[in-house]
């Protein structure tokens, strides 16, 4: 148990790192046990963690004692992590890395895609097509919504691109798609065509930042500088202040 309590422990300290510094504000899964700024994910009995510039795999199989698999060098400058189906989808500033776990043991290069612009980048992904943000380097505006069809996973294509003035962290719920503007509140967009997505609502009269946000059933949790705030969701496409939680 101590093994495992210092393991969790470092692991919860990877995510207070993420709020305390902006190079790291940048994958979750659509079930949204995780948010899109995460650097860590679990899928069948291993933990997959990314630094800077590697994909470490731990399994935890027996979780009294996790075992360290193995770090797969990926790039540089990684900041998060996605997994769906069988693939794991890494953000770095300049790319989304994909790796298959098809052997959970041995993550594998499948392809890679390239931004026009490097920024900071979460990505969500669900059935074929992934979304990330990109947020220009040095500033405090200017970035973009990015879709990317995924359907062929070793040949990821770009779709399009939306300006947007300060993007962070996103999440996928059903219809809707969610994504943190910083400063500039909350962007609704409805996916019903999901490469052709739509502004549905704009959020932005609440007086927060908003970084990241995690979607569990009818409820909406978003994580701002100041705490948590929660959303009903119960209509996708219109999501309603229920509370904010200070630090």
């Amino acid at each position: 148990m101590k093994n495992l309590a210092l393991f969790l422990f470092c692991c919860i300290t990877l995510l207070a790192c993420e709020k305390s510094s902006d190079s790291n504000l940048s994958s979750g899964n659509t079930s949204s046990s995780n948010g899109s700024l995460t650097r860590f994910i679990t899928y069948s009995n291993n933990l997959y963690l990314v630094d800077n510039s590697s994909l470490k795999v731990y399994s935890i199989s027996n979780p009294g004692t996790p075992a360290f698999v193995k770090s797969v060098p990926v790039g540089f400058n990684i900041e998060t992590i996605f997994v769906l189906q069988d693939k794991l989808l890494i953000g770095s500033n300049n790319a989304i890395f994909i790796y298959s776990v098809a052997n959970p043991d041995n993550p594998t290069l499948v392809s890679r895609f390239n931004y026009f612009i490097p920024g900071r980048d979460p990505v969500v992904a669900q059935d074929s097509v992934a979304y990330s943000t990109t947020r220009n380097f040095g500033t405090n505006s200017g970035g973009n919504l990015n879709i990317v069809n995924i359907k062929n996973f070793a040949n990821p294509q770009s779709v399009g691109r939306i300006p947007l003035e300060n993007p962070y962290g996103l999440a996928i719920n059903g219809n809707a798609l969610y994504v943190s503007e910083g400063a500039n509140g909350l962007k609704v967009f409805n996916k019903t065509n999901a490469y052709s997505i739509v502004l549905s609502k704009s959020i932005n009269n609440l007086a927060e930042t908003f970084y990241d946000i995690i979607v569990d059933g009818n409820l909406m949790i978003c994580y701002i500088e100041s705490g948590i705030m929660l959303f009903d969701v119960s209509n996708k496409l219109d999501p309603v202040f229920i509370s904010k939680l200070k630090n």
